[in-house]
């Protein structure tokens, strides 16, 4: 897509189509929400999409005030989501470590305030209105982002392109100097280790948001990053990035650096999903009189320790960062393409 207004539109439209499949489903079986018939359907793909285009905005494009609104909108959305899909993963997983039943009621009360909170959220932004007759779909919501979208001025492809190498080489430059200069502290896992995870994620979710005006380069033989592409690689489906065979002026990501890049967000989610998970376990498992002993035998193979959390992180982390040079080679990538 040339025009940006058209990127938010698909998106926009994408999450409009999820909320109304939601809500005709609920209308078949009202036990189940709304809200929770969004999540079921994936309501939060598309949130992060807008979120990614409202972050490029912000940064380098011309409406950043406007900016601002779109991505404190879609946060809230997504953040809601979330949030109720965190205590349904401990809800799942509780099937397999056991714990008392009085703890599993904790978890669906946690689950039932934070669908709670979702809906309040798609009430005062415009997606959906409860009363005694019942809940509905509004596309208020909808209607006003539109009509933002509408008053917004956009650059052309080529002035975008710039922003964009520029937005994307800087980026990746700060990522590689955070871990370089020690200046993100990954003894911590909430403030380091996932903060670190976050600003890489989001390198791959503004690609795939910007809808084929992120392309993957060709591998030549001089690429510093060749090893990393292999056609298993290539065939996971998150590395499939949109095509747009009518894209002018797009911006070219080095391969190897995207598919290395996906590998690294991938592993740290493998370390750090326990590690918080457990971290989670233990206030809780406290808070019902339970032993740290006790804890660390129900959750079993799942039990990862803060020590275990940092040392594997960072290990993976430097091996990406310092030892293949991932960010600054990505970095030059984009930077080559300003020259």
């Amino acid at each position: 897509m040339n025009n940006p207004k058209d990127r938010y539109e698909h998106h926009l439209n994408s999450f409009q189509k999820k909320l109304t499949e939601s809500f005709r489903q609920h209308k078949k079986s009202p036990l189940s929400s709304l809200a929770e018939r969004l999540y079921l359907n994936d309501g939060r793909t598309p949130l992060f999409q807008l979120q990614g285009l409202a972050r490029i905005e912000k940064k380098s494009g011309k409406n950043k005030g406007k900016a601002e609104d779109w991505l404190l909108h879609a946060k809230e959305l997504e953040d809601g989501i979330g949030k109720y899909d965190y205590w349904m993963a401990m809800i799942e997983s509780n099937k397999k470590w056991k714990f008392p039943a009085e703890i599993d009621r904790y978890f669906h009360l946690q689950a039932a305030y934070a669908l709670g909170v979702l809906e309040e959220r798609m009430i005062k932004l415009g997606w959906m209105e409860k009363d005694y007759h019942g809940t509905r779909i509004s596309d208020e919501g909808l209607r006003q982002f539109k009509k933002a979208l509408k008053k917004a001025d956009w650059y052309n492809p080529s002035k975008e392109r710039k922003k964009l190498l520029e937005l994307y080489r800087d980026e990746a430059m700060e990522i590689h100097n955070k871990i370089v200069k020690k200046e993100l502290d990954l003894n911590h896992v909430e403030f380091g280790i996932h903060e670190f995870r976050r600003n890489v994620r989001w390198l791959g979710i503004y690609a795939s948001a910007l809808m084929g005006k992120i392309q993957l380069d060709k591998t030549t033989g001089k690429e510093p990053l060749k090893k990393f592409v292999t056609a298993k690689r290539a065939n996971v489906p998150h590395n499939k990035l949109p095509l747009n065979n009518q894209q002018e002026s797009p911006v070219l990501f080095i391969p190897g650096g995207f598919y290395a890049m996906s590998e690294l967000i991938a592993g740290i989610g493998d370390i750090k999903d326990p590690g918080l998970a457990t971290e989670e376990m233990m206030q809780i498992g406290k808070m019902f009189g339970m032993s740290p002993t006790a804890i660390k035998t129900r959750l079993g193979k799942d039990y990862f320790p803060h020590h275990r959390v940092v040392k594997e992180a960072k290990q993976l982390i430097h091996n990406y960062v310092i030892n293949e040079n991932l960010f600054a080679h990505i970095a030059d990538h984009f930077d080559k393409q300003l020259k």
